[in-house]
């Protein structure tokens, strides 16, 4: 291992003392696949991996007073990591993180979380990140739950020809049994997916879905020679959902959802 107090950028002679983007951290075995890297678009400049000891970050030069924001530049951010985890094993930043200088760089982010960016590294090493989003057909779930159900067919047909108020307490009944229907049908779909994934991958984490349309989203932690496993058995579930749940399968992906550094004590541009 590398002394940090004897650390270089690979690639290219010592940055000025500028300010810099970070994109993420990858092993300083791994900065030799970043020489020559072109440059990226946006107002980010050429790519450089700047080594402190086992570790290196990717960065480029930002020019003065210039915040990045624009479309551009996410989109830039977005491609980095994504010839990151192309090459090798990367711990993604968050978008936007900027440090004033190579030596900010070092000892703010490679010294001082040494010990969380090696385990973090570790833990992803040789694996990507899968998505998968299973949105429901329309009115499928309700379809799903009022069949799986006899009760509600029953208290359905109680209140029939009945007026509101007359059927008031059947009416409550009824819909307290399908809301609990209908969620219990959601656990059941999520326990069918959650059944066939979770055995493929490192790991897997479930996250909210942003409407009551999606059934299952989920991103998963997959080593990359179980990678063909897990796309035939998502195409699987796939054509035997097919009418009932439709999938969305996207990756490979930067490991955002597994490496997560925890930075909020520090400023989002960093100073010396």
């Amino acid at each position: 291992m590398t002394d940090s107090s004897q650390t270089s950028t690979a690639g290219t002679a010592s940055l000025p003392a500028t300010s810099l983007y970070v994109y993420g951290v990858i092993p300083a075995g791994e900065t030799g696949r970043w020489r020559g890297v072109a440059y990226i678009g946006g107002s980010l400049g050429e790519v450089r991996a700047i080594e402190a000891g086992n570790l290196a970050a990717l960065v480029s030069g930002l020019p003065p007073d210039r915040t990045p924001g624009r479309r551009e530049d996410l989109d830039a951010h977005r491609h980095v990591l994504a010839l990151a985890v192309e090459r090798g094993t990367v711990v993604p930043l968050r978008f936007g993180m900027v440090m004033d200088g190579e030596d900010v760089v070092r000892r703010r982010l490679l010294d001082r979380h040494r010990p969380e960016l090696t385990e973090l590294l570790r833990r992803v090493d040789g694996r990507v990140q899968m998505s998968v989003r299973a949105l429901y057909a329309e009115d499928a779930l309700l379809r799903g739950a009022i069949d799986s159900d006899p009760e509600i067919a029953r208290l359905s047909a109680a209140v029939q020809g009945r007026s509101e108020i007359e059927s008031r307490p059947e009416r409550i009944a009824l819909g307290e049994r399908v809301a609990a229907a209908v969620e219990a049908r959601r656990r059941q779909d999520e326990q069918v997916l959650l059944d066939v994934l979770q055995p493929l991958v490192s790991d897997l984490r479930v996250e909210p879905g942003e409407s009551e349309r999606v059934a299952f989203n989920a991103q998963l932690l997959i080593r990359r020679d179980r990678r063909a496993a897990l796309d035939e058995a998502v195409g699987e579930l796939g054509r035997a959902l097919q009418g009932y749940l439709a999938l969305r399968y996207v990756g490979p992906l930067p490991p955002y959802s597994f490496s997560q550094l925890a930075l909020e004590a520090e400023d989002e541009r960093w100073d010396s």
